[in-house]
């Protein structure tokens, strides 16, 4: 006698019920998901006055060679309001996304390698006193 068919149920999830004994089990089948990556750039928040931040993104620094990208926290008014930190999201031209983050500390930095291309830069701060800004998002075109 052959196998009688396998019903399909509203959520597109087969039941099985391997042995014939009444012991259905529900199996799903895996759908892939991916995230699209941009590389253009949305708009950015200004911090309020006397708030201000500033970073230094230096393409080709300190190697031309390996396409290096780096990343430095400059200071600036509102350096002490900072949380501990700031969050660095990188997506080369390839749309690999490198995160990473930065302290509020002058001179602290982070360099990417093999960035040859067009390379998004987003940047976010978020303050003590309350409120995340997206203060830098733009392309840096690494040699």
């Amino acid at each position: 006698m052959p196998p009688a068919p396998v019903p399909k149920t509203a959520a597109g999830i087969r039941d099985r019920d391997p042995d014939g004994h009444g012991n259905a089990r529900a199996t799903a089948t895996p759908v892939a998901t991916t995230t699209p990556v941009s590389l253009t750039p949305g708009p950015t928040q200004t911090l309020p006055p006397g708030k201000e931040v500033e970073f230094q993104i230096m393409a080709g620094y300190p190697s031309r060679f390996t396409h290096d990208l780096t990343i430095t926290f400059s200071g600036g008014k509102g350096q002490d309001l900072l949380k501990k930190n700031i969050d660095v999201r990188v997506t080369k031209s390839t749309g690999e996304v490198i995160t990473e983050t930065l302290q509020p500390v002058i001179g602290d930095e982070i360099t990417i390698t093999d960035a040859k291309g067009e390379n998004r830069v987003e940047i976010t701060v978020s303050l003590v006193t309350g409120g995340t800004y997206k203060v830098v998002d733009k392309i840096v075109e690494v040699p």
